[in-house]
């Protein structure tokens, strides 16, 4: 049987190309089709994951590249003008988690379930973090910018949907790196 091609981390070869294209297209159905909103300030969706997931596999240039995309695009398909706060998020939650892939896989190999639970405790350090500055910090100063609401009270009543958000993007997250494997990723 023949080997698959590898997807050589900071090269973009049509390998890489093809896994950021789905992921940016996952990230897009996501976010402006299936998502929850709640007011014109707080959406729950889980689209930020394929971002996460294609600065892990592919490396954070194309990890930020495909944040990148999948906010234009999407700002294109939905008809709105590009927030460059919000953009900024979507290219952190495709950089950041790629920066920390070694601290996140902790060199540990196995399936065992005390090994998951320990990475989905790394991830969730990571997804923290990067919700602090992203989700938390970014977005919610261009929403605050947008909307002219003070920026204490928009970031307050944002907080449990990141804690949610948080919770449930690093299960995902720990879900998907475990079970799927991408050629050559890192």
């Amino acid at each position: 049987m023949k080997e698959m091609p590898k997807a050589r981390t900071g090269r973009f070869t049509p390998v890489v190309l093809t896994y950021a294209g789905v992921l940016i297209a996952l990230n897009i159905v996501l976010s402006k089709f299936i998502s929850i909103p709640i007011g014109p300030t707080l959406r729950l969706s889980v689209s930020q994951v394929p971002l996460i997931l294609a600065g892990l596999w592919l490396g954070p240039v194309v990890g930020g590249l495909c944040g990148l995309a999948g906010d234009l695009l999407g700002c294109l398909i939905s008809g709105y003008a590009p927030n460059p706060f919000i953009t900024a998020t979507a290219v952190i939650m495709g950089v950041v988690p790629a920066l920390f892939a070694s601290f996140i896989r902790g060199g540990v190999q196995g399936g065992s379930y005390s090994d998951r639970f320990a990475r989905l405790g790394r991830i969730m350090l990571v997804l923290a973090f990067c919700m602090l500055i992203g989700s938390q910090g970014s977005t919610t100063i261009g929403l605050s910018l947008l909307y002219g609401s003070p920026f204490r009270a928009l970031w307050l009543s944002r907080l449990p949907q990141s804690i949610l958000l948080l919770v449930v993007n690093s299960l995902l997250t720990e879900l998907l790196l475990s079970r799927i494997r991408v050629p050559g990723s890192r």
